[in-house]
């Protein structure tokens, strides 16, 4: 019995200790939790139609600004729109896996697909994904797993705003406020 309520004690005591780190200092905390547990570092996205980023990054050798066409160009990385699915799945000559023809069926209603927005950033932040397109900055070091995985996967270690930080210190990239809390 003491045995049990000493474990008991020690339990809240580290649960008290983590909480207290995890907001008086989240960035630690938080990095040292996602090296420990990486799997927590991700979710998968539901879309309606599961986008097979392995095949088109790698077997395909599409680069991520072939279907997200506005990403070199303008703020926003755009969502793919159903001519550039068309491109390939106009019919289902080529697409004999069940998701292509999903697509094959949208393209050939002339219906945009309705893909669920994977980051959705507070209106007080800017992200211009064309200057960090313009500086050579790989598309997975925001996106991560993104190109490496079958189902669209959302990167949840990276969405605050030391991560951001961070990266910007080690790439000698502005750290002012209103690099990114601008309109």
């Amino acid at each position: 019995m003491k045995k049990a309520i000493l474990s008991l004690i020690v339990l809240v005591i580290i649960s008290l200790f983590a909480l207290v780190a995890y907001h008086r200092f989240p960035v630690r905390t938080k990095t040292a939790f996602f090296s420990v547990f990486p799997i927590f570092t991700w979710v998968s996205i539901d879309q309606p139609v599961l986008f097979n980023h392995i095949l088109h990054t790698q077997n395909l050798n599409l680069n991520c600004n072939f279907c997200h066409r506005y990403a070199g160009q303008y703020r926003s990385a755009g969502l793919p729109n159903i001519e550039i699915c068309k491109a390939c799945h106009a019919t289902d000559a080529m697409s004999k896996r069940p998701e292509a023809l999903k697509v094959v069926r949208y393209v050939q209603k002339g219906k945009e697909i309705p893909w669920e927005k994977m980051y959705d950033l507070p209106k007080f932040v800017v992200f211009p994904h064309s200057i960090h397109v313009q500086n050579n900055i790989d598309c997975s070091v925001c996106h991560g797993l993104t190109p490496k995985k079958e189902r669209p996967v959302k990167m949840v270690d990276r969405n605050y705003m030391a991560w951001c930080m961070d990266c910007h210190q080690k790439r000698g990239a502005s750290n002012d406020c209103y690099a990114c809390h601008s309109s």
